[in-house]
């Protein structure tokens, strides 16, 4: 029997019926992004939406029909720690968002409670966005050993130097100079940089060798890092208090009061008086503090020379040296991070928003506007990072840095710990007494409290 013939007006209506009738129409996801409204990080959630053009430029040349659009919700909370405790009331109720910003150290208050993703497998499945972070960085992500986040900048804790001081103090320019190198070799150490600073009081004008930030806060957990407490046990993520080594580092602020090298109320004084007193009045050898102060105190308000070669003529970093010779220096890190809901629509294509909002030179761009650290190797080739020299010059403190545990409790454990140090400053706490008191305070105020 011979097949039905269609007249061939009707196949030519048909065929350009086809032409003429609408594409199917894509599948477009939108994924609300959490962020604090941070003017120190504006990209931080301004990535992520120009992620969203590249995500879905790749989609089309791949052929899909699928298309991502980002909504940003903006909290207007003061600080990180108000901002985790907001969102985590959010997701308790069940309305939280597909993905969010946040610093590191609460990423495992979401994950026990089941409402990131684990994003182990993810990460490893797409190298390209992945692959050339810093190792180190991924450290800060991780919940008993598995990823729940990615990285999304860092920062650089190191003590700063003045070495005009050094140089009024008798050292000589090799000494001054060498000093960071001899500091990464583990050739210096915390008592030699507490001597330094000694000389320094004892043999120029200068009232102080050593200041440090003057409330609740990161950078003086170098020292207690240092002296081998590392606050939290892998094992089970519960906070960890190890009472000889909370000593040995009050021990050591201890003696640096005793010896008139770091004042008794340094943790009364004002923020703008520390940063006068080391930038500008030439009047402290040691300034413990962060990478970005340099933009955004030292060089625009304080008048230190912005041309790198200038800067250290004058001035220098070290990071923090350890406590025996031959031991491995250590800086502090306080990264923050991008998470995934545990319950995000399409979790593939999530993941590949972010890796997107990754990219070297987007990381960059808000990198040398906030004086943060990249996450990434190839961003040390970018010339905006190379012109950016305390980035630079900075990144390689990554290698040996450590970071706050991930313990939503922590920060009140830092409370208490701030609160045991100006006891010794003052006189009221032996670095002993100090130990004590911390642990006896965490043991009554916190749950999950560990000492050994």
């Amino acid at each position: 029997m011979k097949g039905v013939q269609l007249p061939a007006l009707l196949v030519s209506a048909i065929a350009l019926a086809g032409l003429m009738a609408p594409p199917v129409a894509a599948e477009e996801v939108t994924y609300q992004l959490w962020s604090r409204q941070d003017p120190s990080g504006p990209l931080r959630s301004g990535n992520v939406e120009k992620a969203a053009e590249r995500l879905n430029a790749a989609l089309e040349a791949e052929g899909s029909d699928m298309r991502v659009k980002v909504e940003v919700t903006q909290s207007p909370a003061p600080g990180f720690d108000e901002d985790a405790l907001q969102l985590l009331r959010v997701y308790g109720i069940g309305e939280g968002p597909d993905m969010f910003v946040q610093a590191h150290e609460w990423i495992c208050a979401f994950a026990q409670d089941g409402f990131v993703l684990n994003l182990d497998e993810h990460i490893e499945a797409y190298p390209d966005h992945f692959g050339t972070i810093f190792p180190s960085l991924w450290e800060s992500t991780k919940c008993q050993g598995e990823r729940y986040a990615i990285p999304q900048d860092a920062e650089a804790r190191m003590f700063f130097y003045n070495k005009q001081l050094l140089r009024d103090a008798g050292y000589d320019d090799d000494f001054i100079e060498s000093l960071p190198e001899r500091v990464l070799a583990g050739e210096v150490t915390m008592d030699d940089v507490s001597d330094i600073a000694k000389q320094v009081v004892d043999n120029t004008d200068a009232e102080y060798g050593i200041l440090h930030r003057p409330s609740i806060g990161p950078d003086y957990l170098m020292v207690f890092q240092t002296y081998g407490s590392t606050f939290v046990d892998e094992a089970s993520g519960d906070l960890l208090l190890e009472p000889d080594k909370l000593e040995a580092a009050f021990g050591w602020f201890e003696r640096n009061v005793e010896n008139g090298v770091i004042p008794a109320n340094n943790t009364t004084m004002e923020w703008d008086a520390i940063r006068a007193e080391f930038y500008a009045e030439n009047n402290a050898a040691f300034w413990m503090y962060g990478i970005w102060d340099l933009g955004s105190r030292a060089f625009p308000t304080y008048g230190l020379p912005q041309d790198e070669e200038e800067f250290f003529k004058d001035w220098g970093w070290i990071a923090a040296p350890p406590v025996e010779q031959g031991g491995q220096p250590s800086s502090l890190t306080h990264p923050i991070i991008y998470a995934i809901s545990a319950d995000v629509e399409h979790p593939e294509l999530a993941v590949r928003l972010l890796g997107f909002a990754s990219d070297a030179d987007l990381n960059t761009d808000h990198a040398v506007t906030t004086t943060h650290i990249g996450i990434r190797e190839e961003q040390l080739e970018d010339p905006r990072y190379q012109e950016a020299w305390p980035l630079a010059r900075s990144t390689e403190l990554l290698e040996f840095t450590k970071y706050l545990p991930n313990n939503p409790a922590f920060g009140d454990l830092n409370r208490i710990i701030y609160q045991a140090m100006q006891g010794v400053e003052t006189g009221r706490l032996t670095a002993e007494d100090a130990a004590q008191f911390v642990v006896d305070e965490a043991e009554a105020q916190l749950d999950g409290v560990i000492v050994k």
